[in-house]
């Protein structure tokens, strides 16, 4: 068992036993004892308003290697240490090997603050990741939190997907060996619908997703219905079913979308079937130009290095 995260300084709490006994009751007569008296809990916070978070991967949920902790939180955050510290993640693995990680603070595109957690290296497949806090009794400043934390999710196998934007290809790979790889077409490469480079991960999964020009902006317009859709960019970057570029001869030949990596109904169907949140997507080749947009677009986390993705804590030293 790693525990692999800062913790509160000191105990929440008394650590003896909630019952009455015969010993306990001769204490209560007057008895005394050596023992030092424990502290009281700390007491909650109320003031302010309230902050809420949403907080993923989901309670029970089984994800891919790429997938951090992460709690994005609905207003600013003003002491980010305080809250930091009052989270704790611990990891169980089957091999001798602990899992390093730490806490980073991002700005997702809409201007959230969002706390993820993600190791120093992909997952390990088959960790057991559990996520504890009581943010109840942290003054975050300008509000107060009333939720507790105790989450427990899984990493599944180890799956990847590299969308190559030269070659036309998305070579998908299942623990080190390669399983499919299908032809595809990346964004063209134009202001504005160019592909982003980089390392992300599937955020979202939506067999039927309707797109517009007018959600990302471009200077081609369209308002289509897409199948088999998985999310990897908050600013609408899909890995999803492209039947009109297949028809045009596009796949496998040139990049013409808006940015998304398009493939055949039959395909994309597939790799949704057989697909995780959390499955790492790389995009590459001299046809991404598009900015990445920060670690906070999508769980782009795995963008930085881990010097820099460390000195993102609010606790770095």
């Amino acid at each position: 068992m790693a525990a692999a995260a800062l913790l509160l300084a000191g105990c929440r709490g008394g650590g003896g036993d909630a019952g009455t006994g015969a010993g306990d009751e001769g204490k209560a007569k007057g008895a005394t004892s050596g023992a030092s008296p424990q502290p009281s809990a700390p007491a909650k916070v109320t003031t302010g308003p309230e902050l809420d978070f949403d907080l993923t991967p989901g309670n029970g949920k089984t994800v891919g290697v790429g997938h951090p902790v992460s709690l994005e939180f609905r207003k600013p955050v003003k002491n980010k240490a305080v809250v930091e510290k009052a989270l704790t993640v611990t990891t169980t693995v089957t091999t001798d090997n602990n899992t390093e990680g730490s806490w980073g603070w991002v700005k997702t595109p809409t201007g959230y603050d969002r706390l993820d957690w993600r190791p120093k290296d992909y997952w390990k497949p088959g960790t057991k990741v559990r996520v504890q806090g009581d943010l109840t009794v942290v003054d975050p400043g300008d509000g107060h939190f009333t939720r507790t934390l105790d989450r427990a999710f899984t990493i599944g196998r180890d799956q990847r997907m590299l969308a190559d934007l030269d070659k036309h290809t998305l070579t998908v790979t299942q623990d080190g060996r390669k399983v499919k790889t299908f032809p595809m077409t990346g964004g063209e490469p134009v202001k504005d619908r160019a592909s982003r480079p980089g390392i992300f991960v599937v955020k979202t999964r939506e067999k039927e997703v309707r797109m517009t020009s007018e959600s990302v902006g471009g200077p081609k317009e369209y308002d289509t219905l897409v199948q088999w859709a998985m999310r990897f960019t908050d600013t609408g970057g899909y890995l999803h079913a492209a039947p009109w570029a297949e028809e045009k001869g596009d796949l496998g030949k040139k990049n013409t979308s808006a940015g998304c990596v398009g493939m055949s109904d039959t395909n994309a169907k597939w790799l949704f079937e057989n697909s995780q949140l959390g499955d790492v997507v790389t995009i590459q080749g001299k046809d991404a130009t598009g900015p990445l947009g920060g670690a906070g677009n999508g769980y782009a986390d795995w963008n930085t290095t881990w010097e820099q993705w460390q000195a993102l804590s609010a606790n770095h030293a």
